[in-house]
């Protein structure tokens, strides 16, 4: 089932619509872009595997859902104030899927990260950060990330339907760069 699964999400993906900043930035841009994609996994793996995924900022607070896959960015919402959207899970431990803007030496850029916790210190989780996409924000492109997202979604997808989290750990590690805690 993981399979088809993954053939939906690629197919949702293929059809986020284009951002074209009015008089917007990057930021703006990228952000719009990276709340598309997420609305669009949250939907597609709540409506096929029936695993609702905390996504922050709420998606009824970045857009509006209109049936068959459909969503409406909500445009009162300052989306270069976002840093950070996120779609976030539990298996046997937590995972949390990350788009983010930030800055590195003085140079505004955007990735997406998966955040695997590892293990529990003083009982916190600890989380392990697998880079799936970087880019200046100037060359970030939706397509590229969500590229690089389909070595793990099959897995991701498997760890969803399984409940059991050795599918995404173990494709993390094998296909991704970990970039620390």
């Amino acid at each position: 089932m993981s399979e088809g699964l993954s053939k939906l999400v690629e197919a949702d993906m293929s059809q986020i619509p284009k951002v074209v900043g009015k008089g917007g930035s990057d930021r703006d841009r990228v952000m719009k872009l990276l709340a598309h994609a997420f609305l669009r996994l949250w939907t597609r793996i709540a409506l096929e595997s029936g695993q609702k995924l905390t996504m922050s900022p709420s998606q009824f607070v970045v857009g509006t859902y209109e049936g068959q896959m459909r969503w409406v960015l909500n445009e009162t919402v300052d989306y270069r104030g976002i840093a950070q959207l996120s779609l976030t899970g539990v298996a046997r431990r937590r995972y949390v899927l990350t788009g983010e803007t930030y800055i590195q030496k003085g140079e505004e850029r955007g990735r997406m990260v998966f955040a695997l916790e590892e293990e529990k210190v003083k009982d916190r989780p600890v989380y392990v950060n697998y880079l799936v996409y970087d880019a200046p924000l100037t060359e970030f492109d939706i397509n590229g990330a969500l590229e690089n997202l389909k070595l793990v979604v099959p897995k991701w997808l498997e760890t969803i339907m399984s409940n059991d989290d050795g599918p995404l750990w173990n494709a993390c590690k094998d296909q991704l760069e970990c970039v620390g805690v």
